[in-house]
């Protein structure tokens, strides 16, 4: 329920602060003093659109805070979790237009701030009938009054009708690009052949490149090998190869060990040595053969080298790249080819889906006929004690064609105010005062099932007078037995079932206005029962009438 209301600088509200009660909140006052205003203050602290002059004059912005107490709620569908059983709608709009929402103190969107105070307050007025007439919302609020079971189907109704409308637009998108698809998988499958005939090993773009520099200098390599060879092996006549000398050397130091002993340490890495010099010989000797290679292999090389420059340019920058690209568009030819798999499936999901529909759809038509003959006699009843003898209320189910995600018929409320007069939808046939009865009568209803917990009804006696009005009174007192109900009436026996009257009026301070909402006491409700009685004439006979007023409510509540 809404525990409090604060609002600053919102219009002719300086700073107000009311803490409302469960049960009935009444807001009565002179024409002109506000009382709308309050309500106003609450819609847009609720996400409403405000006036252009909500923010006060003389201020940059208007502040509007809510707070509820969330016990007995099943509210898991908001996204700021509560905090203590409390949730927090704060609203600050600017001048400019801007508005900054917050729940519990974090920052949310506009959309979402105002789906959670949909779930809190449901509002009722003259010409605005909310929920009750918008015909849209009639089959929820029969389900709603059917029960558990019919509730829980209408909601299986719908995911089964959200799954169906889901295969049926992947089926048609899968059937509409199937050209599309056709095209793309000659492409990458023209793609997959191009890079498999090349036949591409990691590491074999460097050892072709290692290669081709190798065989680009095969001349100049034999001739350093020559030369290098002919200095440590070979000779060239006028000195004697490195080799030699270091043999020599060698079998010096091993004489030269047999007298000295350290020199054997010198004689064998010296021995090492020639052993190692003879292995570069050989070495050498073989790339002095390097001008001999055949130049083919040069060509091959090159050949094979610009066809892997070209993949590259296509596919990746490396072979690893282009044998990923490969794979990746290997894994997409599989996919496309199962295309008709997937399309045969989804025409099977579609059709097990339309089936599991018709069985709920079934079933839940069973259940709304029953729900919908119960109602209208509950609502026909309800209207009776509101002064309503021969009016009649019922509900149409309205049979639909084709898959809806509620079901088979829509549900539409009748209103025959007059006997002999055909029925007609609620919305258009009834009067201001005969429409603020129906809703009560709905309302009384359907309290138990609707599971708004606060309910605001602006000037629902307008229009009602006589025993019809106090009929009206004792409706509103019993449905807030089942909901929190804050109610702006000019009725004094209305306002005699308030478990807790605000008084709305104006005053000017230093030749400004401003709107002023009190608590009343006992003693100060008898003198505003009295007013509205009566007006500015108040008598000890009025003041009688209106303490008459609170007897009689007061035991009826007992």
């Amino acid at each position: 329920m809404l525990c409090r209301l604060m609002a600053k600088n919102f219009a002719l509200i300086s700073d107000q602060d009311l803490e409302l009660v469960r049960g009935l909140n009444v807001l009565t006052g002179e024409t002109g003093a506000g009382k709308s205003l309050v309500i106003e203050a609450l819609q847009v602290g609720l996400g409403q659109r405000p006036s252009s002059d909500v923010v006060r004059a003389g201020s940059d912005r208007a502040c509007v805070e809510l707070v509820f107490d969330l016990e007995g709620l099943d509210l898991s569908g908001i996204p700021v979790a509560p905090q203590e059983g409390f949730l927090v709608l704060s609203r600050d709009i600017y001048r400019n237009g801007r508005s900054l929402y917050r729940i519990n103190g974090t920052t949310v969107t506009a959309a979402v701030f105002r789906e959670v105070g949909l779930k809190l307050v449901d509002f009722h007025g003259q010409g605005e009938q909310q929920s009750l007439l918008r015909e849209k919302h009639h089959g929820r609020l029969l389900d709603c009054f059917g029960g558990p079971e019919l509730l829980n189907l209408s909601r299986r109704l719908a995911g089964v009708y959200a799954r169906h409308n889901e295969a049926g637009r992947k089926l048609d998108d899968m059937i509409t690009g199937a050209k599309e698809r056709a095209r793309r998988q000659d492409t990458l499958q023209f793609q997959l052949d191009e890079i498999d005939a090349a036949g591409l090993q990691i590491g074999e773009e460097e050892e072709l490149e290692s290669e081709r520099i190798y065989l680009q200098n095969a001349s100049r390599i034999a001739e350093l090998a020559d030369q290098a060879y002919a200095l440590l092996y070979g000779g060239d006549g006028h000195q004697r190869p490195a080799a030699d000398l270091l043999s020599d050397c060698s079998r010096l130091l091993q004489e030269l060990a047999r007298y000295v002993p350290a020199a054997a340490g010198l004689a064998d890495g010296l021995a090492n040595m020639v052993y190692e010099v003879q292995e570069q010989a050989r070495e050498l000797a073989r790339l002095k053969d390097a001008g001999d290679r055949d130049p083919r292999r040069l060509n091959a090389i090159e050949e094979r080298l610009a066809l892997i420059g070209r993949l590259k340019r296509k596919y990746g920058d490396s072979i690893a790249s282009i044998l990923q690209y490969r794979a990746a568009i290997a894994a997409e030819i599989e996919t496309l080819s199962s295309a008709e798999d997937t399309i045969e499936e989804l025409r099977r999901q579609q059709a097990d889906l339309a089936g599991q529909w018709r069985e709920i759809a079934e079933r839940l038509s069973q259940l709304r006929r029953d729900a919908a003959a119960r109602l209208s006699r509950h609502v026909t009843a309800e209207l009776r004690e509101l002064e309503m003898l021969e009016a009649v209320f019922a509900v149409n189910l309205e049979p639909v064609d084709g898959m809806t995600p509620h079901g088979r018929e829509d549900a539409v409320f009748y209103f025959a105010p007059n006997p002999g007069e055909p029925a007609g939808p609620l919305s258009r046939i009834a009067s201001g005062g005969e429409l603020s009865r129906v809703m009560l009568a709905l309302r009384n209803a359907l309290a138990e099932g609707d599971k708004v917990p606060t309910l605001v009804f602006d000037e629902v006696d307008a229009g009602v007078g006589g025993r019809a009005l106090d009929a009206v009174a004792e409706k509103l007192a019993d449905i807030s037995r089942h909901h929190q109900v804050i109610c702006v009436t000019h009725a004094p026996q209305i306002a005699s079932f308030a478990k807790r009257h605000f008084q709305i009026s104006k005053e000017v301070v230093q030749g400004r206005t401003r709107t002023l909402v009190s608590v009343l006491d006992e003693n100060s409700r008898l003198e505003e029962l009295s007013r509205m009685l009566a007006g500015k004439g108040v008598s000890s006979a009025v003041r009688q009438h209106a303490a008459e007023l609170l007897s009689r409510a007061d035991a009826r509540r007992h």
